[in-house]
């Protein structure tokens, strides 16, 4: 298992842009966008690969290796060299190490979701909330920080606040003025959006998520971008959300495995 300098990542990002699965928060790491690291089964050409994001993300794509795979267990569940608090992976890929009944309490599964041809309402707007005194505004440097403030998600994917800024292409909902809910692009990818949304827990249950979703959706197709949500089967707040927003299914749920420190 080699760890690849950046240099080596473009003819793997190459490889996984091919792929059914697609995460932006992989494509991201490949295209050195955002912090994680990248490992192969040899310095020249390299057939599969293993890239885990900084913040826990992973997934193994390319040609199955056997002794690649060894190493990477011996690297996720024996020694567990990561250094992140947990590793997130994603599959479908499915090396044996996995497949055993000690993964078992591991594994739930995650379903994806692209926004459809209903998912972008013409004039919905904050009026239509409980809350009057209510508008939607783009993150930028003026904000960012009372963003930060409310949120904490400024450095959690992206490297610096003016990465999140040009980049994330965040939309907040203000009430009274204050940053009530957030709808941004945890990672952009192949020209994919990989969204994130938080709503304050009083200001839950008022459409606040759903609507600055949709005002994210909306600004994403301007930009030329597919907006994808991907969440676990059992959230069902999130499922609900997702849906109401115009988010359609894309396959079958897929199984995902948390590995801790």
């Amino acid at each position: 298992m080699v760890k690849l300098e950046t240099a080596g990542y473009a003819a793997a990002y190459a490889q996984y842009r091919t792929i059914h699965s697609f995460f932006p928060l992989i494509g991201a790491v490949l295209l050195d966008e955002q912090d994680g690291v990248v490992y192969a089964d040899k310095d020249e050409a390299p057939t599969q690969f293993y890239v885990e994001h900084a913040f826990g993300f992973a997934q193994i794509f390319g040609s199955a290796n056997a002794e690649f795979e060894t190493e990477l267990q011996r690297y996720l569940l024996v020694r567990k060299s990561f250094a992140v608090v947990k590793v997130r992976l994603y599959t479908p890929h499915f090396p044996d190490f996995l497949r055993t009944a000690k993964m078992a309490c591991l594994r739930a599964e995650r379903q994806r979701y692209a926004l459809g041809s209903s998912g972008i309402v013409e004039g919905m707007d904050l009026r239509g909330c409980k809350n009057v005194n209510s508008r939607f505004v783009d993150v930028d440097q003026s904000n960012v920080w009372q963003v930060e403030s409310r949120f904490g998600v400024v450095g959690r994917f992206w490297r610096t606040p003016r990465d999140f800024i040009a980049r994330a292409h965040a939309v907040v909902a203000l009430v009274d003025e204050e940053p009530v809910a957030i709808c941004y692009a945890a990672a952009v990818a192949d020209g994919r959006a990989e969204i994130d949304v938080l709503t304050l827990p009083a200001y839950r249950q008022l459409g606040l998520g759903r609507l600055v979703v949709t005002r994210f959706n909306k600004q994403s197709r301007a930009r030329g971008l597919t907006p994808l949500w991907d969440c676990f089967t059992n959230n069902a707040g999130s499922v609900a959300l997702c849906q109401t927003a115009g988010f359609v299914s894309v396959g079958e749920p897929y199984a995902f495995f948390t590995i801790n420190k």
